[in-house]
């Protein structure tokens, strides 16, 4: 018994290491040069909704088109739109697109210094 508790003890702790780096909005990062270089989604800040703004993203340009100016919800909603009508983005579901957008208006907005 004592060996179980010590091996799911450590499996627990690799998860807890393995686990991604997320910042709530209170604690975000607001610089790009604050990103650490290591960061799985680097240049993007840490936050909820990272990896679906990195997959939805990466797929067609650079992040550093992402991380390059910060926006208010509405811009990037209106950018989004361009993206999937004029550009060729695939059209994401309602709800990926909610969560990207929660994540841009949050950690790339118009305080972002990029």
């Amino acid at each position: 018994m004592k060996k179980l508790f010590s091996t799911c003890g450590a499996a627990f702790a690799a998860l807890l290491l393995a686990a991604p780096i997320q910042a709530s909005a209170e604690n975000r990062i607001t610089r790009l040069a604050d990103v650490p270089e290591d960061f799985e989604f680097y240049p993007l800040p840490p936050g909820e909704g990272v990896d679906e703004v990195y997959y939805g993203c990466i797929a067609c340009h650079s992040l550093r088109t992402v991380t390059n100016g910060g926006y208010s919800r509405r811009v990037w909603d209106e950018l989004l739109d361009w993206m999937v009508e004029d550009q060729g983005m695939m059209v994401p579901e309602p709800d990926i697109r909610e969560i990207m957008l929660d994540y841009l208006a949050t950690y790339i907005d118009e305080d972002w210094e990029g």
